[in-house]
Formats: structure tokens, C-alpha cells, sequence
């Protein structure tokens, strides 16, 4: 390769990421830079992504000299597997909601991530503060112009999911405008005028633009018209065009070309498999009743329930006191940034059937994974160790806190993680490695992973049968019943994810865990005895997130394999 197409790929790496950070804001909090404007779900924006992804692409095809290698290969497959994402989320534009519950999830971030933790240093911040609120009214309607240009195409929310949209949004209208409003305490640096402009302001956004917008939203689901025509049958491939549509969205969840009727297969196999070794445990506990009758004694399970949010923190923590002192013998390098826990804000829990991980940014440089810490009588902790060495240890922390340190990664590469089934697959991966350490010794523990193993699994199955038309909604559900230890109202509210809200995307995390496996046992097998845990780790996390095509071929390179 010459130094000219090296310098290309580097110049194109830059361009991508000034376009991204001029655009859209969680790069800009974790950067600790004035966040100036909020992205919308206007057509006009979908098609100045794509553009840009388009010409990315085209620039790519005509790079001279030979095959880009070492870390620029590297490069260009993040740049070509980001490009062609962005292609296909503009391709199916029409087909992908706009106004369900996890899509709505970008309102709560824009109010808490950037308006909630503004600082106001000087007068002009409090134009531009009033700049953001009157921005996010805009996305509001945004929302509201694809919902309604949606529905002349065909599309519309399925009957089923309505209650859980229009509760979704009813919440929201209530709660983003309280969360604008600008307490005293952070106003201190403004003089009594600017102060008094500013509540002022907020004001009349709210009651002028910001509240109205989601009025009319509620609107537009409420209308008679849209509920008459509503679906009353879930998936996509009831929508024209749209098992194209969904067979695309699993090519950008999964990050391969494996066939969703495969997954289907694979699905199955791995959830008989996990019943057997989760029949095994049981038996080691000593029961040797039905599942459903273990199941059901699961939910009186005295160890299995915190009675306060510190007990729930103290399980967490208890779990990563047992895998620090293990992680050398697993890592050659450690994040840099610390990781602890802290609760979600009660009032964000309700919504929440778990938490999330929070990585650390320029303001906060700590990750940490928020919990939940309510309904606790129903809230059981079986899967605490899965869950808290998936979210954070060694999980998505050490991936998203190595790839933000990694200073020989351009600046696109260390804050963008938009490959799904690479960022939940090393997760789940990372948590499978607690057999190895010894992690799952307690059958409790065992059966908590085993059982969370087999949820990720039988996702493979429901999800692709929704989508595909092969499975309805009853027979999904009496699916997942007989394959996980939820509650019927958490079955209820997952299948309608899966088949209303984010098609597809629940597969990157068995999907991915799968393809982490393959390639360690690859890297096994022709490495036999030369084969080193920590080496085989530092290949997969030292380039950061990367398209599953460009993993393997960098894992061969950094290992010395074929």
C-alpha cells in the first residue's frame, strides 16, 4: 500500500467523524464539547447521511495501490461496514418506526445527556440553551411528519403495540418538559435579568412548541382513522417490502450473511442444548421436579431477592470482588478508567425492565452500570453475575473503555460502536469466560448464566418467526415461556420489541457471542498449544469495534493465523 492511499483512508477516517460530530451530540458529551444541535427522523437528514455514506463508499472503491493492511485495513473494513449501515437504515427509511418505545429512548438521552447536565458559565449560554429546547420540540415533529407520512405508505404501528407507544409518549409529554426547566442552583453564574430571561424562555418553548409537538403525536395515534387501519397482525413481512427490509435489518444487527431462517435452526439447537445443562444444575440443587415447578419455586426463592437497593448494589459488587483478582490471567491490558455501580434515577425505572451501561466521558470519567433498584419483591437477582460481567466487567466496559484509551485508533474508531453483535457478542462472550474462571461455582450463579444464555438464544427463534410470518404472537410467547424464566408481562413487552420496535436487533446478542466463539476456535485449533487466551483477547479488543468480516481477517493477522 502507499503512503498516498494510507493518507487517503486517514483523511476520509477524519471526514467521517467531523460529519458524525457536527451532528449528533453523544459524541460531542463524552468530548466535553457545546453541544449545538439535536438529529431528528426527518427524511432530509436520513438522506444527507446517506449521501455522505455514499460517497465514503465511493472513495473506498477507488483507493489506489494494493490491498490496505495492518491497522489501515482495519479502517477501511469500519469505514465501508459504517457506510453500508447508514445506506441501509436510508433504503428502508419508510419501514423503520419512529414513534415506539425504544425509539422514543433518544428524547429521554437528549433531555438528560445534554439539556439536564448543561452548564451555564456565561450569557450566551442561555441562547443557546433555548436553541436546544426549541430544538428538541423539532424532533418531536419530526417524529410526528414520519409517523404521518408512514401511515399514507402502509405503515403503521400494529394494534397490539399502540397502548405501549401511546404510553410511552403520554409519559414522555409529562415528564421531558419538568426536566427542561433550569433550576436556580444551576444558574448561579447568570446575572438576575439573564436568569429571569431564561425561565422565561423555557416557558413559552414548553407551553409555545414543546409540549403542543407531542400533542399533536398523541394525535396522530389517536386518530380513528389510524386505529382502524392499524394491524392487528405483528412483523414485518405483513408490510410490503418489508421482508427485505427485515432481512436487511438482521444483516446490520448480526454482522454477517447468515440467513434468518439459519438463525432460526441455530436458535433451537442451542436451546435444547442449554435446557439439558440447566437440567443438570437443577439436579445439583437437588430437585428433580419439572422445569415450570423450579421455575415457580424460583420466584419465592428467599436468596434470590434484595429487600433494599443497597442489598441489590452489595450483590453486584460481590460478584466483581470475585472476578478482579482473575483478570490478568485473562488481559494483557486493563481499561484505564475506572468502573463501578450506581442506581438509575427512580424515576426513569418504571420503563426500565433492567439498566444500562453508562460509559465514561470527558465530564464523569468513571463507567458504570445503573441499575435498577425498584419492584424489588419481583425483581430477581438469579442472573446478578451474568448480568453485571455482560454489562460491565469484563464486558462492555472493557471494550468501550479500552477503545476510547486506544490512542492509535483514529478518533471515528474510538467513540462510534455502532456494530451491535460486536458490542453485545464480546458481552456476552465476556461473561461466558466466568466458567472458565471458576466465576459459576455456586449452582445458583450456574443456573442464573444458564439461563440467561438460553433468553439470548431463543431470541434467535421468536424474532426471525415474528419477522418472517412463520410465528404469531401466541405461538412466540408459549415459545419463549417454555425457554426463559420470565414473567408473562416482561414476554409480553420483548415480543413486541422484537416485532414492532427494533426488528432484528435482539439477534446480536446470541448472534455475536456465536461468532466470538467460532473465531476463538479457530485460533484454537490451528494454534493448538501456541494458542494464548490473552493474545486471542488483545486481538479482538486492541482494534475496537470492528464489522465481523474485518475481525477475522484482523485476528489472523495479529495471531498469525490462516
Amino acid at each position: 500500500m502507499t503512503n498516498e492511499t494510507g493518507r487517503e483512508i486517514g483523511r476520509l477516517t477524519d471526514r467521517y467523524w467531523e460529519f458524525l460530530l457536527a451532528r449528533d451530540p453523544m459524541p460531542r458529551v463524552r468530548q466535553g464539547l457545546p453541544v449545538e444541535t439535536l438529529p431528528g427522523a426527518s427524511l432530509a437528514e436520513a438522506e444527507e447521511r446517506a449521501r455522505f455514506a455514499g460517497g465514503v463508499l465511493d472513495r473506498v472503491r477507488v483507493l489506489g495501490g494494493p490491498e490496505p493492511s495492518g491497522a489501515d485495513a482495519d479502517t477501511v473494513a469500519f469505514l465501508v461496514g459504517l457506510a453500508e449501515q447508514e445506506l441501509r437504515a436510508y433504503r428502508h427509511y419508510w419501514l423503520t418506526p419512529a414513534a415506539t418505545p425504544y425509539r422514543l429512548f433518544p428524547l429521554s438521552l437528549y433531555t438528560d445527556a445534554v439539556l439536564r447536565a448543561f452548564r451555564f458559565a456565561e450569557p450566551p449560554d442561555a441562547e443557546r440553551y433555548l436553541g436546544l429546547v426549541r430544538e428538541l420540540a423539532g424532533v418531536v415533529g419530526s417524529i410526528c411528519d414520519k409517523v404521518v407520512g408512514q401511515a399514507v405508505r402502509g405503515f403503521r404501528v400494529p394494534a397490539p403495540a399502540l397502548a405501549g407507544a401511546r404510553a410511552t409518549l403520554a409519559g414522555l409529554r409529562e415528564s421531558v418538559p419538568r426536566r427542561v426547566e433550569v433550576a436556580e442552583d444551576r444558574i448561579d453564574a447568570l446575572g438576575p435579568r439573564a436568569r429571569g430571561q431564561l425561565r422565561d424562555g423555557v416557558r413559552r418553548l414548553v407551553e409555545g412548541e414543546l409540549t403542543p409537538a407531542f400533542d399533536r403525536l398523541l394525535a396522530v395515534l389517536d386518530n380513528p382513522a389510524y386505529l382502524l387501519a392499524a394491524p392487528q397482525e405483528v412483523g414485518w413481512a405483513r408490510y410490503e417490502g418489508g421482508e427485505e427490509a427485515y432481512r436487511d435489518f438482521v444483516r446490520t444487527h448480526t454482522g454477517g450473511d447468515t440467513a434468518p431462517e439459519r438463525l432460526q435452526e441455530l436458535g433451537r439447537e442451542q436451546c435444547r442444548e442449554l435446557a439439558e445443562r440447566m437440567r443438570e444444575v437443577r439436579a445439583t440443587l437437588g430437585f428433580h421436579g419439572s422445569e415450570a415447578e423450579f421455575h415457580e419455586r424460583l420466584r419465592t426463592e428467599p436468596r434470590l431477592y434484595a429487600r433494599t437497593p443497597a442489598e441489590v448494589e452489595a450483590r453486584y459488587r460481590s460478584h466483581l470482588d470475585r472476578l478482579a483478582p482473575v483478570l490478568p490471567r485473562w488481559f494483557a491490558i486493563l481499561p484505564a478508567a475506572p468502573y463501578g455501580l450506581a442506581r438509575l434515577d427512580p424515576a426513569l425505572e418504571p420503563g426500565m425492565t433492567f439498566g444500562y451501561y453508562e460509559a465514561p466521558t470527558a465530564a464523569d470519567p468513571v463507567g458504570r452500570y445503573r441499575y435498577n433498584g425498584s419492584d424489588l419483591e419481583r425483581r430477581s437477582l438469579l442472573g446478578s453475575a451474568s448480568l453485571i460481567y455482560h454489562e460491565l466487567a469484563p464486558g462492555h466496559h472493557f471494550h468501550l473503555a479500552r477503545q476510547a484509551e486506544n490512542r492509535t485508533l483514529p478518533q471515528l474508531r474510538r467513540e462510534v460502536a455502532e456494530f451491535g453483535a460486536f458490542n453485545e457478542g464480546w458481552a456476552e462472550y465476556a461473561a461466558g469466560l466466568g466458567w472458565e474462571a471458576g466465576l459459576y461455582e455456586d449452582p445458583w450463579d450456574a443456573y442464573g448464566r444458564l439461563a440467561q444464555e438460553r433468553f439470548t438464544a431463543q431470541r434467535l427463534v421468536v424474532d426471525t418467526g415474528l419477522n418472517l410470518g412463520t410465528m404469531g404472537l401466541a405461538r412466540a410467547r408459549d415459545f419463549m415461556r417454555a425457554n426463559s424464566t420470565e414473567a408473562d408481562g416482561q414476554i409480553a413487552s420483548d415480543l413486541l420489541r422484537y416485532s414492532t420496535d427494533l426488528p432484528g436487533q435482539a439477534l446480536s446478542y446470541r448472534a455475536g457471542f456465536l461468532e466470538f466463539g467460532r473465531l476463538r476456535a479457530d485460533a484454537e485449533a490451528e494454534l493448538g498449544a501456541g494458542f494464548e487466551v490473552r493474545a486471542f483477547h488483545e486481538a479482538v479488543l486492541g482494534g475496537g469495534a470492528l464489522p465481523f468480516p474485518g475481525l477475522r481477517r484482523r485476528v489472523v493477522r495479529e495471531l498469525g493465523t490462516h
